[in-house]
């Protein structure tokens, strides 16, 4: 028997076009079984939509990481804190100064005491789930003293994180960091 594969009919081997709908059929058909409405399984009608259980809420998405937290810088000048402060404002940020070979910095000490140890580019700010300071190859290196420490780390080779309270030595430029 060779089934047609457009309305499904039975014919004898052998046949060229389908009894049933005139289709052209080719040999061996046969080897492919074809679903007839007879043989198909009843499909259920898909209930209406007010029938429909009501699937859960979804749960809310949870907010994105902030792009940094708000922190500032302090200067300290003579073993104390002064009222000027530079306020961090985004993720990364280049300490330097200003040259018109390389071009501005994010925060830029030119004009600070001490700025002429400053490289170009001396350090970034940056922030990851908290704030990190790396040097940027600097002449003069950067430095950390924790809160509370009496002695300044070596010179960073690797990215440190800051916490609250910390000065960070730009050269001899001493700041002190502060989150808001």
């Amino acid at each position: 028997m060779i089934v047609c594969k457009v309305c499904g009919s039975e014919n004898p081997d052998g046949t060229q076009y389908c009894e049933s709908c005139g289709v052209e059929l080719t040999p061996g058909q046969a080897s492919e079984p074809v679903i007839t409405e007879t043989a198909a399984t009843p499909v259920e009608p898909a209930p209406h939509p007010e029938a429909l259980p009501s699937a859960p809420a979804p749960s809310p998405a949870p907010p994105p990481a902030p792009l940094f937290r708000p922190a500032r810088l302090v200067f300290k000048r003579y073993g104390a804190l002064t009222n000027e402060s530079i306020p961090l404002q985004g993720p990364r940020l280049v300490v330097g100064r200003f040259d018109a070979s390389t071009g501005p910095v994010e925060i830029d000490l030119t004009g600070a005491p001490g700025a002429e140890n400053i490289s170009r580019r001396h350090a970034e700010l940056f922030f990851e789930g908290v704030w990190k300071v790396r040097d940027l190859g600097s002449t003069n290196g950067v430095f950390i003293r924790r809160a509370g420490e009496e002695a300044y780390s070596p010179r960073l080779v690797e990215p440190a994180e800051l916490r609250d309270g910390d000065e960070i030595a730009f050269g001899n430029v001493i700041m002190v960091f502060q989150e808001s």
